[in-house]
Protein backbone atom coordinates (compact mmCIF):
# COMPACT_ATOMS: atom_id res chain seq x y z
CA UNK A 1 0.00 0.00 0.00
CA UNK A 2 1.22 3.33 -0.95
CA UNK A 3 2.51 5.70 2.05
CA UNK A 4 -0.03 8.36 2.61
CA UNK A 5 -2.96 6.65 0.44
CA UNK A 6 -6.04 5.37 2.44
CA UNK A 7 -8.22 2.95 0.95
CA UNK A 8 -11.90 2.16 2.01
CA UNK A 9 -11.91 -0.31 4.75
CA UNK A 10 -13.23 -3.75 3.76
CA UNK A 11 -11.77 -3.34 -0.10
CA UNK A 12 -8.68 -5.71 -1.65
CA UNK A 13 -6.36 -3.06 -1.55
CA UNK A 14 -7.09 -1.83 1.89
CA UNK A 15 -5.82 -5.07 3.26
CA UNK A 16 -3.38 -4.40 5.87
CA UNK A 17 -0.22 -6.35 7.59
CA UNK A 18 1.40 -3.30 9.40
CA UNK A 19 1.39 -2.76 12.96
CA UNK A 20 -1.64 -5.83 13.53
CA UNK A 21 -2.13 -7.64 16.72
CA UNK A 22 -2.41 -12.04 16.67
CA UNK A 23 -5.50 -13.75 16.81
CA UNK A 24 -6.05 -16.50 18.72
CA UNK A 25 -6.71 -19.15 16.07
CA UNK A 26 -8.37 -21.81 18.14
CA UNK A 27 -11.55 -19.20 18.25
CA UNK A 28 -11.10 -16.91 15.70
CA UNK A 29 -9.76 -16.23 12.19
CA UNK A 30 -8.90 -12.69 11.35
CA UNK A 31 -9.04 -10.50 8.32
CA UNK A 32 -6.88 -7.10 8.77
CA UNK A 33 -8.31 -3.97 6.84
CA UNK A 34 -6.39 -0.29 6.82
CA UNK A 35 -3.37 1.07 7.14
CA UNK A 36 -0.26 1.41 9.74
CA UNK A 37 -2.63 3.57 11.95
CA UNK A 38 -6.24 3.07 11.47
CA UNK A 39 -7.39 -0.74 11.76
CA UNK A 40 -10.27 -2.64 10.97
CA UNK A 41 -10.15 -6.08 12.46
CA UNK A 42 -12.84 -8.48 11.40
CA UNK A 43 -12.58 -12.15 13.40
CA UNK A 44 -14.95 -14.71 12.70
CA UNK A 45 -15.18 -16.76 15.34
CA UNK A 46 -14.96 -20.61 15.62
CA UNK A 47 -14.25 -23.02 18.55
CA UNK A 48 -16.79 -23.29 21.89
CA UNK A 49 -16.68 -21.49 25.60
CA UNK A 50 -15.24 -23.08 28.17
CA UNK A 51 -17.49 -25.72 30.05
CA UNK A 52 -20.37 -24.40 32.10
CA UNK A 53 -20.85 -25.74 35.08
CA UNK A 54 -24.20 -24.63 35.13
CA UNK A 55 -27.31 -24.40 38.26
CA UNK A 56 -25.32 -21.28 39.45
CA UNK A 57 -23.89 -17.92 38.51
CA UNK A 58 -20.93 -17.89 35.72
CA UNK A 59 -18.63 -16.07 33.83
CA UNK A 60 -16.79 -17.66 31.18
CA UNK A 61 -14.70 -16.02 28.25
CA UNK A 62 -12.14 -16.58 25.37
CA UNK A 63 -9.20 -14.80 24.23
CA UNK A 64 -10.01 -13.63 20.64
CA UNK A 65 -7.43 -11.27 19.74
CA UNK A 66 -3.89 -9.49 21.16
CA UNK A 67 -3.32 -6.35 20.14
CA UNK A 68 0.19 -4.97 18.98
CA UNK A 69 2.32 -3.81 21.43
CA UNK A 70 2.28 0.07 22.46
CA UNK A 71 -0.29 2.68 22.33
CA UNK A 72 -3.92 1.76 21.03
CA UNK A 73 -7.62 3.37 20.86
CA UNK A 74 -10.51 1.77 20.44
CA UNK A 75 -13.02 3.33 18.63
CA UNK A 76 -15.36 1.05 17.99
CA UNK A 77 -16.54 -2.58 18.48
CA UNK A 78 -19.53 -4.69 16.56
CA UNK A 79 -21.28 -7.58 17.20
CA UNK A 80 -22.11 -9.39 13.50
CA UNK A 81 -24.72 -12.09 13.61
CA UNK A 82 -22.80 -13.70 17.01
CA UNK A 83 -24.25 -16.68 18.61
CA UNK A 84 -23.63 -19.02 21.43
CA UNK A 85 -25.10 -22.86 20.35
CA UNK A 86 -25.46 -24.87 23.28
CA UNK A 87 -24.48 -28.62 22.20
CA UNK A 88 -26.30 -30.83 25.06
CA UNK A 89 -29.73 -28.86 25.22
CA UNK A 90 -29.41 -27.57 28.41
CA UNK A 91 -28.83 -24.36 28.24
CA UNK A 92 -30.97 -23.44 24.80
CA UNK A 93 -33.07 -20.63 27.03
CA UNK A 94 -30.53 -18.91 28.52
CA UNK A 95 -29.63 -15.06 27.73
CA UNK A 96 -26.42 -14.31 28.80
CA UNK A 97 -24.61 -11.23 29.11
CA UNK A 98 -21.97 -10.95 25.88
CA UNK A 99 -19.51 -8.48 25.39
CA UNK A 100 -15.60 -7.63 24.82
CA UNK A 101 -13.13 -6.88 27.30
CA UNK A 102 -9.31 -6.50 28.07
CA UNK A 103 -9.82 -9.14 31.38
CA UNK A 104 -11.43 -12.61 31.03
CA UNK A 105 -14.39 -12.90 32.89
CA UNK A 106 -14.21 -15.47 35.61
CA UNK A 107 -16.28 -15.99 39.16
CA UNK A 108 -19.73 -16.27 40.17
CA UNK A 109 -21.13 -13.75 38.07
CA UNK A 110 -24.29 -12.96 36.32
CA UNK A 111 -23.48 -9.93 34.29
CA UNK A 112 -20.63 -8.43 33.22
CA UNK A 113 -20.65 -5.38 34.53
CA UNK A 114 -19.50 -5.94 38.14
CA UNK A 115 -16.15 -5.56 36.93
CA UNK A 116 -15.02 -3.06 33.78
CA UNK A 117 -12.56 -4.98 32.11
CA UNK A 118 -14.96 -7.94 31.13
CA UNK A 119 -16.88 -5.41 28.88
CA UNK A 120 -14.34 -2.28 28.57
CA UNK A 121 -14.48 -2.86 24.11
CA UNK A 122 -17.91 -3.74 24.20
CA UNK A 123 -20.81 -3.45 26.73
CA UNK A 124 -22.81 -6.67 27.31
CA UNK A 125 -25.58 -7.50 25.39
CA UNK A 126 -28.11 -9.67 26.38
CA UNK A 127 -28.33 -12.50 23.83
CA UNK A 128 -32.03 -14.09 22.94
CA UNK A 129 -30.83 -17.29 23.62
CA UNK A 130 -28.30 -19.78 23.53
CA UNK A 131 -29.39 -21.72 20.66
CA UNK A 132 -27.67 -20.15 17.43
CA UNK A 133 -29.39 -16.77 17.39
CA UNK A 134 -27.33 -14.39 16.13
CA UNK A 135 -26.89 -11.02 17.85
CA UNK A 136 -26.54 -7.66 16.19
CA UNK A 137 -25.23 -5.08 18.23
CA UNK A 138 -22.15 -2.46 18.64
CA UNK A 139 -21.19 0.76 19.53
CA UNK A 140 -18.56 3.41 19.71
CA UNK A 141 -15.60 3.63 22.40
CA UNK A 142 -13.22 5.93 24.07
CA UNK A 143 -10.96 3.13 25.43
CA UNK A 144 -7.51 4.05 25.63
CA UNK A 145 -5.09 0.39 26.03
CA UNK A 146 -1.60 2.24 27.33
CA UNK A 147 1.23 0.80 26.50
CA UNK A 148 1.84 -1.10 29.77
CA UNK A 149 -2.00 -2.02 29.99
CA UNK A 150 -3.55 -5.58 28.99
CA UNK A 151 -3.73 -5.96 24.88
CA UNK A 152 -5.45 -8.71 24.81
CA UNK A 153 -9.02 -8.96 23.33
CA UNK A 154 -11.72 -11.44 25.20
CA UNK A 155 -15.48 -12.53 24.24
CA UNK A 156 -16.90 -12.95 27.81
CA UNK A 157 -20.41 -14.37 28.71
CA UNK A 158 -21.85 -14.16 32.01
CA UNK A 159 -25.82 -15.44 32.75
CA UNK A 160 -27.01 -17.62 36.20
CA UNK A 161 -27.00 -20.42 34.14
CA UNK A 162 -29.52 -23.57 33.76
CA UNK A 163 -28.80 -26.52 35.67
CA UNK A 164 -26.56 -29.00 33.97
CA UNK A 165 -24.74 -26.28 31.67
CA UNK A 166 -22.86 -26.94 28.63
CA UNK A 167 -19.19 -29.02 27.99
CA UNK A 168 -18.81 -27.18 24.87
CA UNK A 169 -21.04 -24.17 24.08
CA UNK A 170 -19.72 -23.12 20.25
CA UNK A 171 -19.37 -19.83 19.48
CA UNK A 172 -20.15 -18.29 15.98
CA UNK A 173 -20.59 -15.14 14.06
CA UNK A 174 -17.93 -12.20 13.21
CA UNK A 175 -16.69 -9.02 15.50
CA UNK A 176 -15.58 -6.04 13.83
CA UNK A 177 -13.31 -3.80 15.73
CA UNK A 178 -12.03 -0.44 14.77
CA UNK A 179 -8.78 0.94 16.35
CA UNK A 180 -5.96 3.33 15.87
CA UNK A 181 -2.23 2.52 16.63
CA UNK A 182 -0.92 5.56 18.45
CA UNK A 183 2.49 4.73 18.85
CA UNK A 184 4.94 2.81 20.84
Amino acid sequence: MAVGVRYPFGTTEGLNSTNVGTANTTYASVTEYGDNIYHKTKLTLTGALPAIAGGADLGVGRLLYTFPAGVIRIISAYFDGVAITQSEGNITADTPDVGLGTTIASGAVAVLSGTAAFENILTGQTFDDCDGTGELAGAASTLIIDAADDHTMYLNAADGWAASGDAAATISGDVIVTWEFIGS
